[in-house]
């Protein structure tokens, strides 16, 4: 019970759920929102929308992970396939309605169509060229763009869109570098699989160069203070030019794991640096 219990939520990623929520609430106080009553729903909303489609993402995946991941809890046979699909369309069906009784109409739609854009991911988008990476950017991207218009604003938000936007699609694709012979035993036809990851991990390291070079534009525009800047200098863009290097001077797939590791941590001082940004 307990072993079924914890394969669940491993199954919903729960950093990822986290990381979104955090994406929003960084969207939220950079813009000048301060009231942690009017984030705290669309906080716990965007963790369950990411959670589930991490969860249909796994059913899609499965055949994916037996290659690549085997000892994730579809693969490994600590769940069915059947009992996470069943557990995806609960939670969306009822997640749907509880945004709509509970989120302002506006908030409530942006919900759903996350859902739906998932679901799309994980079904179609995730194993084509490109069109897999452009649309999960995209999603993670938009969660500042919820943040900001919770507190009502958007318009101090297009730096750290961008910015997330562009360093999802270098993660991204570093992560589909790593994926590539489950990719190919599937029939995927991501970037990888067509280019060769030599060519995919070129336009990786370019993504994550770009924000490194990009970074420090926010201080010298006066627009963000030392918090950020310290953030930035001594463990963001570090971080990405070790990450960079790592995958240009590889000696195997296996690095590829590490460095998907190192910029998942990457991620987090990302988005505790724009939350903070006006420190």
């Amino acid at each position: 019970m307990l072993g079924s219990f914890a394969a669940t939520i491993e199954v919903a990623r729960p950093h990822n759920m986290i990381a979104a929520a955090a994406c929003v609430a960084s969207g939220y106080f950079v813009v000048g929102g301060r009231v942690p009553a009017d984030i705290t729903l669309p906080l716990v909303f965007t963790a369950l929308v990411v959670g589930l489609g991490n969860i249909i993402n796994d059913v899609h995946d499965a055949d994916i992970d037996r290659v690549n991941k085997p000892r994730r809890p579809i693969p490994s046979g600590r769940l069915t396939e059947s009992y996470v699909h069943s557990l995806y369309w609960i939670g969306s069906i009822v997640l749907s309605g509880a945004a709509f009784a509970f989120l302002h109409l506006t908030f409530a739609f942006l919900i759903v169509i996350w859902q739906m854009l998932l679901y799309l991911y994980s079904w179609k988008a995730k194993r084509l060229p490109l069109v897999g990476n452009l649309l999960v950017s995209a999603v993670a991207s938009s969660a500042f763009l919820f943040g900001a218009a919770v507190a009502g604003t958007l318009k101090p938000i297009a730096f750290p869109v961008i910015f997330a936007f562009m360093f999802m699609m270098g993660r991204e694709l570093v992560k589909e570098a790593e994926d590539l012979e489950g990719d190919k035993q599937v029939g995927a036809s991501t970037l990888p699989v067509r280019l060769g990851v030599e060519r995919t991990v070129l336009v990786a390291v370019i993504f994550l160069l770009f924000c490194a070079i990009v970074a420090p534009l926010p201080v010298l525009l006066d627009h963000y203070g030392g918090f950020y800047a310290a953030l930035m200098e001594i463990f963001f863009v570090p971080g990405l030019l070790v990450a960079s290097y790592l995958v240009l001077n590889r000696e195997g797939q296996v690095v590829l794991n590490r460095v998907s590791w190192i910029l998942k941590i990457e991620l987090f001082f990302g988005i505790i640096a724009v939350g903070l940004g006006k420190l």
